[in-house]
């Protein structure tokens, strides 16, 4: 597995994308190119929920 900076600012940066049509295909391509490292940057992203909380439901 490559460092896990590298790994978030690549994903922080495909976060970045306004289109989403577009962030999903880089995600998609970015999961087939790093089959190993999607577990570990799934755990990164579950464990960061309380840094950015969501909006109160209505």
């Amino acid at each position: 597995m490559r460092d896990p900076e590298t790994i978030e600012t690549e994903l922080m940066e495909i976060g970045a994308i306004a289109d989403d049509t577009l962030k999903l295909e880089r995600i998609i391509a970015w999961c087939a190119s790093h089959p190993d490292e999607v577990p570990f940057a799934l755990h990164q992203f579950m464990g960061r929920s309380d840094r950015h909380p969501r909006a109160p439901k209505s």
